[in-house]
């Protein structure tokens, strides 16, 4: 019997965030996106080293909260990289940080790609994004 409540519970975390597709997104206004930021909660969730380099992103949010952003990433190495959420940072309103939902890329050397990703629900705006290169 504890066998399958187990597997029951195992099996219940393994789906992946669907964004709701009801929901309108909306771009976000991003005042503080080259502003450097002077917040010291959460100080210490930074983005894993690498080489792929943040060229530019804009943010967008659903009236659900649902928060969203678009990136254009370069690999600045000299060969094959995955980038992954443990690369990039959001900084919240409250000055909160969180990583992304999950997500992966594998990029060539020198090679640039647009991606949305995803931050789930959240009641606090993202003021602009993170990334340690």
């Amino acid at each position: 019997m504890n066998k399958w409540l187990l597997l029951g519970l195992l099996s219940t975390g393994v789906h992946a965030y669907e964004p709701d597709r009801d929901q309108v997104l909306r771009f976000e206004p991003t005042p503080f996106k080259d502003v450097q930021l002077n917040c010291q909660r959460d100080k210490n969730i930074v983005p894993r080293r690498s080489d792929l380099i943040l060229d530019n992103y804009a943010l967008l949010a659903a009236d659900n909260g649902e928060r969203v952003a678009i990136i254009t990433v370069t690999n600045g190495a000299g060969g094959q990289r995955m980038f992954n959420q443990e690369h990039l940072v959001a900084l919240l309103a409250d000055c909160s940080r969180i990583f992304p939902l999950e997500f992966e890329l594998s990029l060539a050397a020198g090679q640039q790609t647009t991606v949305q990703i995803y931050f789930g629900r959240r009641v606090q705006p993202v003021l602009q994004l993170i990334s340690n290169n």
